[in-house]
């Protein structure tokens, strides 16, 4: 009986450390996973970081091929706008002589017509 006590000990302390064995196995195992999801993780986290930087050269360059664009585009509006000014100028300097001669001869024709009234006048 004695015996068999000490068996059974034997036989639970055996099985006690097969579990522990497969305990710790089962352990490293968890743990290789853990690092290889982690590796995958960092190589897809590493995959999306240069997808994002290459997203951001991309916008970069379309954002400055927009804004030299928009520059030319109003670099030629200002030219535009310049010229035309210019010929505004240049109408309103015109009607202005034309203003300024009329009023010459329309002070001129009250003139004359003035001393012929008084002369007129002044005969009779």
């Amino acid at each position: 009986i004695q015996r068999e006590k000490e068996l059974t000990k034997i036989s639970l302390l055996e099985r006690i450390l097969r579990v522990e064995e497969e305990l710790k196995s089962l352990r490293e195992l968890q743990e290789k996973q853990f690092e290889a999801i982690l590796r995958e993780m960092n190589v897809r986290f590493e995959a999306m970081n240069a997808r994002f930087e290459a997203l951001q050269r991309e916008m970069n360059t379309r954002f400055e091929a927009m804004q030299k664009e928009m520059n030319t585009r109003f670099e030629a509006m200002n030219a535009r706008f310049e010229a035309l000014q210019k010929e505004m100028n240049t109408r309103f300097e015109a009607l202005e002589k034309r203003f300024n001669h009329m009023q010459w001869f329309v002070g001129v024709g009250f003139t004359i017509l003035s001393i012929l009234i008084g002369l007129l006048n002044f005969i009779k």
